[in-house]
């Protein structure tokens, strides 16, 4: 009988980090599927639309390698939303933002070829900005809902903390209403277990930090979240955001705990997966 499936929702990999070990360990420890989220690589500066183009190819080869160790991986590309600011200092910020428009339509059609499973991580600057860069960010935001309405496909976010902006799921849930998305194909990464709630939440999915803390409320609750570890795949920082191999490691604590059972594996694994990010996660 096969194990049943465990998936990273949120992670990243490098062409020059530890990638194929920590892989091997995430299998190891029984894990099976990967969601490999486009990041801004050291060695593809960002200036222009090809510099999008290179750099999402990079990390649609680095998915098929990662296929190549044993797991099944999908992966998400879009322009990360820091970029924005970086690029409004070299070009302005109406050109920085008219660059990441064109890559998320780059990023659109290699979801239409194939090559790339949804849109991410786009959304919002994470520190403070002036008004007008978030503005930008949720013009990058709705079109990415746009497209993605027509391709019934995810988008995962990157944004602020609700610390910090306690209206941000209010806001998101409006934008992805504007654009026709469903609002349970929106998934907010690096939640906290507090998004489990719907007065939280809004209809928007949540991919879950797999901290003990969070997976304690998640599990008690049983609530159907994505699990992430962030993991960046950075040779100068082993292991950060968390190892590769850490939801593999928390689904067997849910068990010893008595958390986690059968029923509620395959809900989180199975059922969560294929309604949010329209992926079959089943092990034949």
């Amino acid at each position: 009988m096969e194990s049943p499936p465990i998936l990273d929702g949120h992670m990243h990999l490098d062409p020059h980090g530890p990638s194929r070990e920590s892989i091997v360990a995430f299998k190891k420890r029984g894990g099976t599927h990967l969601i490999v989220v486009h990041k801004p690589y050291s060695d593809i500066p960002i200036s222009s639309l090809d510099d999008y183009r290179r750099s999402y190819q990079q990390t649609v080869d680095l998915t098929d390698k990662a296929r190549s160790l044993g797991v099944t991986a999908w992966c998400l590309l879009g322009p990360y939303p820091v970029e924005l600011v970086r690029m409004a200092k070299e070009h302005g910020l109406e050109m920085a933002m008219e660059i990441q428009l064109g890559a998320v339509e780059l990023a659109l059609e290699l979801v239409d070829d194939g090559s790339a499973l949804g849109v991410g991580e786009v959304g919002r600057v994470h520190f403070p900005v002036d008004d007008e860069v978030q503005n930008a960010c949720d013009e990058v935001m709705l079109s990415a809902f746009r497209g993605c309405r027509t391709r019934s496909c995810p988008v995962q976010l990157h944004t602020e903390s609700l610390r910090d902006n306690p209206d941000l799921m209010a806001h998101i849930a409006g934008l992805a209403d504007e654009a026709g998305m469903p609002r349970q194909r929106v998934i907010k990464h690096y939640s906290g277990h507090s998004m489990i709630h719907p007065g939280v939440n809004h209809g928007l999915s949540a991919s879950v930090q797999a901290n003990r803390k969070n997976l304690k409320e998640v599990f008690t609750n049983r609530a159907l979240v994505l699990l992430e570890t962030d993991y960046i795949d950075d040779p100068l920082r082993p292991g950060f955001v968390m190892p590769l191999d850490t939801i593999p490691k928390k689904m067997e604590w849910g068990y010893r705990t008595g958390l986690m059972d059968d029923e509620y594996h395959r809900r989180l694994m199975v059922d969560l997966p294929d309604r949010v990010l329209g992926i079959d996660t089943q092990c034949r």
